[in-house]
């Protein structure tokens, strides 16, 4: 199976005095829902749609918890999630303030078997015209 791909002109973000140049991006479908997800884990193993809906909410969690805690979470060949910081910088450690932290943020690595669907992706192009929705 192919990741279709579209073709779009775009502004070089970093000096927008360069011409635009075209770049591949990625073609989204829709999003798959919650329910279709949990509807789809059910389908394919042998848990109800109930275990599903409160495994995977147990799991949001205990994920929750566990990076409030500064810990990693790695959920085995899916991946690593972990929060990194932004901040001011100051010009001493003992400068440094809470309220020098502009923020958090949720990072996700993939893991080992999502790194290697990466690897053996194909790629096909598709029109723009195919990618429009009707008008109403």
């Amino acid at each position: 199976m192919s990741v279709q791909y579209k073709v779009t002109e775009r502004i070089n973000p970093t000096d927008l005095t360069l011409p635009k140049k075209f770049y591949a991006r990625i073609n989204n479908g829709d999003d798959v829902s919650f329910d279709e997800l949990v509807d789809l884990i059910s389908k394919v193993s042998n848990l109800n749609y109930g275990t599903v809906v409160g495994a995977i909410g147990t799991l949001i969690e205990v994920i929750e918890m566990q990076l409030i805690h500064g810990r990693k979470v790695r959920l085995s060949n899916l991946g690593t999630l972990f929060l990194t910081l932004s901040s001011q910088g100051t010009d001493t450690q003992e400068e440094f303030r809470s309220g020098n932290i502009n923020g958090a943020r949720i990072r996700f690595r993939p893991g080992p078997r999502l790194q290697k669907l990466i690897k053996k992706l194909e790629y096909e192009k598709v029109s723009l015209a195919s990618n429009t929705t009707p008008a109403a």
